[in-house]
């Protein structure tokens, strides 16, 4: 690749300079976000039983691993800009068709999927830009930024979807969502910067077949990923299953949508407290100061949804897991950016995020056929078993991708 998509080589602070519309745009696809993961749990209960109430939503993960590697290669190709708008019109056209579409379980989980693929291929062209925007010392603040204002879109979302619902529809939230997606797409045309695409080199023409691509990374980045690419699958595991699981074992516990809302804006809440000190601390005192304590109350969290047997259990457990996702704000895309080489930064990054965002379309897949054949405390227990071994991963088998040499300096100013 050429010096054009090499971090070293870019005007960091003039790109640095312009992430502000990465940051609204982000908040804006949150919100629609937000409002898919509270409804379509919702419809696919209502519709399909406890499996389609875990498979509807989790087809948005499917979405998301299966356009990572496709998506790396097109950023790569095409730049940053043209990527992260392509994924936002996916998104905002599935958010149409689910609206549209409101009892077929089937065209549901087709709209979803598509969704899916859209905001996948944003977040991973969004995760690359920042990657060469942002020089390693300040990546942790900037974005662990980008994940507040992601988790701010969530706390809004679920609330506001829940007493959308009750008093407009479900329609019309759908709409509204897709509405915010497209805002999003009109703030990236009119406001990124343009970034030419990246020429190919003689030496990565053979990989760009998919699969090809994949083996490569993996060969040379082996145990990188599998060591902090496997504790952020656990990371992506139990995120999916504290999305999932609130709605679902609110719903089976009686509460209307406007209650569970609350309790999953509740929970986004103490999740968006932490993003800016989490930020300097991952800069101060390393990335496994973020992860560990992140996937380990994350854990605890998921365990306690799903065994809550009241109101007050549930806000609790609600709690419990959005302090823990707290912590661990922005940390899946700052390791990425830091083992990420100079030379193909976006290939790594798409097997990355292939690897990671695999948990998060498995998660609801594994809970929901224990739940099917046994109970929901079951795939509650399965769950946080998964995360503390990723916990035990990190704590023990990653390196500190900081280094002795700068942890504890004061990040240099913009």
């Amino acid at each position: 690749m050429t010096a054009a998509s090499s971090g070293p080589q870019r005007p960091a602070t003039k790109r640095d300079d312009s992430i502000w519309p990465i940051h609204a745009s982000t908040c804006a696809s949150a919100v629609a976000q937000g409002a898919l993961l509270l409804l379509l749990p919702l419809d696919g209960l209502e519709r399909g039983g406890i499996f389609a109430g875990f498979a509807v939503p989790g087809m948005l993960g499917v979405g998301t691993a299966l356009v990572n590697v496709p998506g790396a290669m097109a950023v790569t190709r095409f730049g940053h800009r043209a990527v992260m708008t392509t994924g936002l019109a996916a998104a905002a056209l599935g958010g149409v068709v689910m609206a549209v579409v409101p009892t077929s379980v089937l065209l549901m989980a087709l709209a979803a999927l598509v969704c899916g693929l859209g905001m996948g291929v944003w977040g991973l062209a969004r995760l690359t830009y920042l990657a060469e925007a942002v020089p390693l010392a300040r990546r942790g603040r900037v974005i662990s930024a980008v994940g507040g204002v992601y988790r701010l879109g969530m706390l809004i979302g679920p609330a506001l979807t829940g007493f959308g619902a009750d008093a407009w529809g479900r329609s019309a939230v759908l709409f509204g969502a897709a509405l915010l997606n497209a805002l999003s797409w009109l703030l990236i045309v009119s406001m990124l910067p343009q970034t030419p695409p990246a020429a190919f080199s003689a030496a990565d023409a053979p990989t760009q077949n998919p699969f090809g691509l994949v083996a490569r990374v993996a060969r040379e980045h082996g145990r990188v990923l599998g060591t902090a690419g496997m504790a952020m699958w656990a990371l992506a595991l139990l995120r999916s299953a504290r999305l999932l699981l609130l709605p679902i074992c609110g719903t089976v516990m009686g509460l209307d949508p406007a209650q569970v809302g609350l309790i999953k804006s509740w929970s986004a809440a103490a999740d968006a407290l932490l993003f800016y000190p989490v930020g300097l601390a991952m800069d101060r005192l390393g990335r496994k100061w973020s992860a560990v304590p992140c996937l380990l109350l994350l854990s605890l969290g998921v365990l306690t949804i799903a065994w809550a047997d009241s109101y007050a259990m549930l806000v609790v457990g609600g709690l419990i897991a959005g302090f823990g996702n707290g912590l661990g704000s922005g940390i899946n895309m700052t390791l990425a950016g830091d083992f990420a080489p100079a030379q193909g930064r976006a290939e790594f990054i798409g097997v990355w995020r292939l690897w990671s965002d695999a948990g998060s379309a498995v998660a609801p897949f594994i809970m929901g056929t224990i739940a099917e054949l046994l109970v929901l405390s079951a795939a509650g227990a399965v769950t946080a078993g998964l995360g503390l071994a990723g916990m035990l991963v990190m704590a023990y088998a990653v390196r500190e991708p900081l280094g002795r040499e700068t942890l504890g300096r004061e990040p240099p100013s913009p």
